[in-house]
């Protein structure tokens, strides 16, 4: 067999991943003169595109937060099971096979391919050349992040040849020098649309690279303890260049709610906009809700007891509970924990004690009140009183969130435990105008990261000043908890508190080397699980070798 017919399959397959389909494959190549008469605004939207792969819950999303101490996707008696595949990204026991490990793979380099048409366009603007060039740059740094080395292929190489590979040091290097390039030509953010590549968000990068450095220049990602003041000085370089367009929001969930392309906080997003141009960013709140709750949910994704223990039980970052919340979801949003209530209308009426406390009958559900004819009494309740229960399949117990029982195998088989068990993630705010076509924006940068990224980097050596970022951090926390910032225990305490469940976490805890150490519901503590594995129709490219520890 030819090697150009090998390549072709194993593109079908996803091994170079460099192209967006199967078809006409002899054109996808990065041949200038095919790609010069291509409208660079309709290319160029295909880069942005690929952002949108960030709002999929069993993508990088399922491999940078299920494989942390934060949450984790049980089977509960059948739903969630996926042949194992939540549990294997929870436990580290993937394998090149594994559903996310591949799925991320072909998502990241099929939007490395989009943005070299765009860069192969003759003529293309400079400031759209800069942001595609950025978008590549972010494409790649995710994949080294993940699987430590990435494929790529020359402009004008010949389709006959397998892609060449980078690994992550020269990677990193590559993607140093992408930005550098990209932040000459990029715009400045413009006000109100944060998912316009520019040059805060270049800035930002840059930091996130630096701070990281001493992990991506090891093969092997295992340089996390390394102190680099070189490193963490260009870092707060980066920082402290960033414009006074970017700044941090008054309140914490401005940058989450429907509207949210107007917080001066985002630094870079993926734009969703109502009915039109769509991501997944309805899965945030679908994920975790249960079935009876508003809105209605898949009942999987929860919060680990350790990592909820972390915060103050008020701090307003996990504990939303404005009234508009309350009104059109009946519960506080954030980590949802204990009883889950009803929106206003009329139930039956359910028997309380002196405390307040709803009375059970002995089965453990609600004891109703009846008339003389045996008969539930009615009750119009206002929103957020009414109590919730689990499905009459499951019980019909109170439908109060716990993490209690949690078995460490993670399948949940008690009846009382398979709808209940878990404390809630809802970090979005649910658009009540268009539940499955939401206006919310998906974050993909903010300001209070730039923030601790600078407290940390000092820390580790760095030459900078924190100034006023601690208190302006705590001033919106809402509780009286110090946030501390003076120690890497603090900041990785701060990281954690501020950035739940923001694609953060597996990246934070490889560099401060807790990823492998072994928790509750995670024993693999083999070291190189810190990375990925090549999905293993990838190494059908001969230039391609797998992690070690595969």
């Amino acid at each position: 067999m030819k090697k150009n017919s090998l390549l072709k399959i194993g593109i079908c397959l996803g091994i170079a991943t460099l192209f967006v389909d199967c078809t006409n494959l002899d054109e996808q190549v990065l041949d200038a003169t095919e790609t010069s008469k291509a409208d660079p605004d309709v290319i160029l939207n295909s880069a942005y595109v690929g952002l949108r792969e960030f709002q999929q819950q069993d993508r990088m999303y399922a491999l940078a937060e299920v494989s942390t101490d934060i949450i984790i996707v049980p089977t509960r008696a059948g739903d969630w099971g996926d042949g194992g595949a939540w549990l294997q990204d929870h436990k580290h026991t993937w394998n090149a096979d594994s559903r996310e490990v591949n799925d991320s793979w072909k998502a990241l380099l099929s939007s490395v391919y989009n943005c070299d048409l765009a860069l192969a366009i003759n003529g293309i603007a400079p400031a759209k050349k800069a942001q595609a060039l950025f978008l590549k740059a972010f494409y790649y740094y995710n994949a080294i992040d993940l699987f430590g080395k990435v494929p790529y292929r020359e402009v004008g190489s010949s389709p006959d040849d397998f892609p060449k590979l980078w690994d992550s040091p020269t990677a990193t290097a590559q993607i140093i020098s992408m930005l550098e390039t990209a932040l000459v030509d990029l715009p400045q953010k413009i006000s109100g649309d944060a998912s316009v590549a520019n040059k805060d968000a270049a800035r930002f990068l840059l930091a996130k690279i630096y701070l990281n450095k001493a992990v991506f220049d090891s093969p092997t990602h295992t340089g996390f303890s390394a102190n680099n003041a070189a490193n963490m000085t260009k870092a707060i370089q980066y920082i402290d260049a960033m414009s006074s367009g970017t700044s941090l929001a008054n309140d914490y969930w401005d940058n989450f709610k429907p509207a949210n392309n107007s917080c001066p906080e985002i630094i870079f997003s993926s734009k969703n906009i109502n009915g039109q141009q769509m991501g997944e960013i309805r899965r945030r709140w679908y994920m975790g809700a249960h079935y009876n709750q508003t809105p209605g949910g898949w009942n999987g994704f929860s919060v680990l007891t350790d990592f909820y223990n972390t915060f103050d039980p008020n701090d307003r970052r996990i504990k939303n509970n404005d009234q508009f919340n309350i009104n059109n979801f009946g519960n506080p949003l954030g980590m949802q924990i204990a009883q889950q209530y009803a929106l206003a209308g009329t139930y039956d009426e359910i028997k309380v004690n002196g405390a307040g406390v709803y009375l059970l009958d002995a089965d453990g559900k609600f004891d109703i009140v009846k008339d003389a004819s045996n008969k539930p009494v009615k009750k119009a309740y206002a929103a957020g009183v009414y109590p919730l229960s689990t499905r009459p399949v499951n019980g019909s117990f109170p439908l109060t969130f716990s993490s209690a029982n949690l078995p460490q195998s993670g399948v949940l088989t008690v009846v009382a435990d398979i709808e209940k068990f878990g404390i809630r993630p809802q970090k979005y705010i649910p658009d009540v105008t268009n539940i499955d076509k939401p206006e919310n924006d998906y974050v993909l940068m903010r300001y209070a990261d730039a923030l601790i990224m600078k407290a940390e980097a000092i820390l580790r050596g760095g030459t900078g000043s924190l100034g006023s970022a601690q208190s302006q951090l705590q001033n919106r926390v809402g509780v009286t908890t110090i946030l501390d910032l003076s120690t890497l225990a603090g900041v990785y305490k701060a990281r954690g508190n501020e950035l739940w469940l923001e694609g953060w976490r597996r990246n934070d805890m490889i560099r401060f080397g807790t990823f492998t150490t072994a928790r509750v519901s995670m024993t693999n503590t083999a070291p190189h699980t810190v990375l990925m594995p090549i999905p293993t129709t990838a190494l059908l490219n001969p230039n391609i070798k797998q992690n070690p520890g595969y």
